[in-house]
C-alpha cells in the first residue's frame, strides 16, 4: 500500500509558521481615557463692523474712513497693538429699498469690517471699556465677540495627566476583573486636545453685581460674562498586564 506524504510535508511546513496573537496580545489591554479642565478665558476677539451710506461711493468711504480712524484711537488708549488689529473685509455696494412699487436706490454703501484681540479675562473691564467707547461711533455694529484661552500650555498639560489617569483606572480595573495586574503602558496615542466654547460657572454663594461699578458721570459699564472654558484632551492606551 501507498503512503501519501502529502499531509506529512502539510503538517511540518504549517509547524514552522510564525504563531499569530500567541505574543503580548493576550497579555495587554486597551482602554481610551478623557480629561477635562475648566479654565477661565485670558483672551477676547471682537469684530466691529463700519459702515455709512451717501450719495456716491468716495462720500461713503470718506465718512467710513474718518470712523475708522476714531475706532483705532479708541483701540490704541485701550493699548491694543496694532499687530492684534486686522481688515477682514472692505466693501463697496449700492444700496436699495425694497417696497410695493419695487426697488429704490438709496445711495452707495461703503463697509470696512475690523477685527482685534486683547488680554482680557472678562472681569478686567478692558473689554468693556472699548465697548463703550466704540459705541459713540454712530454706524458702527458689534457684529461678534468670543472669549478664548491664549495660554493653553498649562491647562492641556493637565487635561492630558487626567485623561491617563482616567484610561489608568478603567485598564486596572479590567485587570483586576481578569486576575491580573497593570504592569505599565505600552502604547500610548493622543488622539487630539480641544477646547469648546466658554460655560457658565456654578452658581455663587453671593450674588455679584449685575454691571461694572459706575462712572465718575453715573454710568455703568458694559458687562461681560465670560464664564469658564473647558478644554478636553483624548488618548487611546494599551497597558501590559502580568
Amino acid at each position: 500500500m501507498k503512503t501519501s506524504l502529502v499531509p506529512c510535508v502539510l503538517a511540518l511546513a504549517l509547524a514552522s509558521l510564525p504563531l499569530q496573537g500567541c505574543g503580548d496580545g493576550g497579555n495587554t489591554v486597551a482602554v481610551s481615557g478623557v480629561g477635562t479642565v475648566r479654565v477661565r478665558p485670558d483672551t477676547v476677539r471682537m469684530v466691529v463692523s463700519l459702515r455709512h451710506t451717501a450719495e456716491t461711493t468716495r462720500e461713503a468711504q470718506l465718512e467710513v474712513a474718518g470712523m475708522v480712524r476714531r475706532a483705532l484711537e479708541v483701540l490704541s488708549l485701550a493699548g491694543v497693538e496694532d499687530r492684534n488689529i486686522v481688515t477682514t473685509s472692505l466693501r463697496f455696494s449700492p444700496e436699495y429699498d425694497w417696497g410695493p412699487q419695487g426697488r429704490a436706490f438709496l445711495g452707495q454703501r461703503a463697509e470696512q469690517v475690523l477685527s482685534f484681540s486683547i488680554r482680557d479675562s472678562g472681569d478686567d473691564g478692558a473689554a468693556s471699556e472699548i465697548i463703550d467707547r466704540l459705541i459713540g461711533i454712530d454706524g458702527i455694529e458689534l457684529t461678534g465677540m468670543q472669549f478664548s484661552v491664549g495660554e493653553t500650555a498649562g491647562p492641556n498639560r493637565k487635561a492630558r495627566e487626567l485623561a491617563y489617569l482616567d484610561a489608568l483606572e478603567k485598564a486596572a480595573q479590567f485587570a483586576e476583573l481578569s486576575g491580573r495586574r497593570i504592569a505599565g503602558a505600552a502604547v500610548i496615542l493622543e488622539e487630539g486636545v480641544s477646547s469648546s466654547q466658554p460655560r457658565p460657572t456654578a452658581a455663587r454663594t453671593q450674588p455679584q453685581p449685575m454691571f461694572a461699578a459706575a462712572d465718575s458721570e453715573g454710568a455703568a459699564g458694559t458687562a461681560l460674562p465670560s464664564g469658564e472654558t473647558e478644554i478636553t484632551a483624548r488618548i487611546s492606551v494599551e497597558f501590559r498586564m502580568r
